[in-house]
Order: C-alpha cells, then structure tokens, then sequence
C-alpha cells in the first residue's frame, strides 16, 4: 500500500473518532439537559403553584377575624359574639338569648347596624326612668328645653320651632338617636344659623 494512501487512511480514521465521538458526547448531553429541566421545571412549577394555593388559602381563612360585638345589660347572655357581616341590632339581640324583662325594650333600636367593636347596652326600665328623671330635673333647674326629652308641645314654644319642625326633631330622636350637642339641631331641616342663634340660649341636651 502506498504510504502517503495510508496515512491519509489513519487521518480520517482518527478525524472520525473524534467528530464521532463529540458528536455522541453532545447529543447525550443535550438531550439529559432538556429531559431534565422539562421535568424540574413542570414538577417545580407544579408543586409550587399548589403550596400557594394552599397557604393563600391558609392565609385566607387565618385573617378572617369576622364582626366582633359586646352586648350587656338587660340580656339573657350577656357576651361577646361574632357575625360574619355586620349585624342588626335584633340579630345581636336574638343570638344573645333576647331581653330579661327588666329590658327597655322601645329604647332599643333593633334594626340599627352593629360595626366591629361595638358594644350594646340595654338598659333597664328603672334605669332608664331614672334618667329620664334626672334630665327633666336638670331641664326645670335650667329653664332650658331638653331637645332630648321635650315633647312636641315643649319644643314649640322656643322661637322659629312650629309644629312641622318640632315633629321633625322628635322623628330624628326616634330614628338617629339623642342630639350629643345642641348645634346638632341644625341637622334638621329648616333650622340653620338663623333660627339656632335664637335659641342657643334656649335649649339644652
């Protein structure tokens, strides 16, 4: 055999294991890499995603505190209770077992909404008569009406209070509640800075 034939043979013997073999080494590596990063990627994904939707459901449910509510008083079971939502008045009133007798009951306003927090008193008949006493004592010392506790015909006496107002300010006692200061009776409709700098001097609460 001619020797320049033979080695030419060698050469191309060798160059072939060598691309031979690069090419196996990099097809083997290549195809481990995307084999593996499909399946880590997927599982990873997978597993992740679920402990998320787990703990966000943990989460949920551990921060749900619900509506806190204090009722004492004339109650049958004086406590705290929760609600979901904010409550009425005659929803906390019915989980609390109802009123004792000794209730005031027409004090109560029952479809009032309760707010987190808030705690209800129900008064008693005796205690409520006792105030009621007490405001009228304060209002005959003073000379002063009560916008609290006049009636229609006391309230009619102060000047610029007619008889539609007058019955308006006994609709927001029944409906709002007692006025915490006497400017709060420019709440009512007709009664502004006029009307009220006539009988500041007039009324108290």
């Amino acid at each position: 055999m001619d020797k320049k034939k033979t080695i030419r043979i060698i050469i191309g013997v060798i160059l072939f294991l060598v691309f031979g073999s690069m090419y196996v080494l990099y097809k083997h590596s290549s195809g481990d890499e995307i084999v593996v990063t499909e399946d880590f990627s997927d599982g990873e994904l997978s597993q992740r995603s679920g402990k998320a939707e787990s703990t966000a459901a943990a989460s949920s449910q551990s921060g749900h505190t619900g509506i806190y509510v204090h009722i004492c008083g004339e109650i049958k079971k004086p406590g705290v209770y929760t609600f979901e939502k904010e409550p009425r008045v005659i929803e906390v009133v019915e989980k609390a077992g109802g009123f004792t007798k000794k209730a005031k009951q027409d004090c109560v306003n029952m479809a009032q909404l309760v707010s987190d927090g808030t705690q209800l008193f129900i008064a008693g008949k005796e205690k409520v008569s006792q105030q009621r006493e007490q405001e009228a004592k304060e209002e005959s010392d003073s000379g002063k009406v009560n916008i609290n506790t006049a009636s229609k015909e006391e309230l009619m006496t102060l000047s610029g209070i007619g008889e539609s107002k007058a019955a308006q300010i006994l609709t927001y006692r029944e409906t709002i509640g007692r006025f915490a200061k006497i400017e709060d009776i420019k709440n009512i409709s007709g009664i502004k800075d006029g009307v009220f700098s006539k009988i500041k001097d007039y009324i108290t609460v």
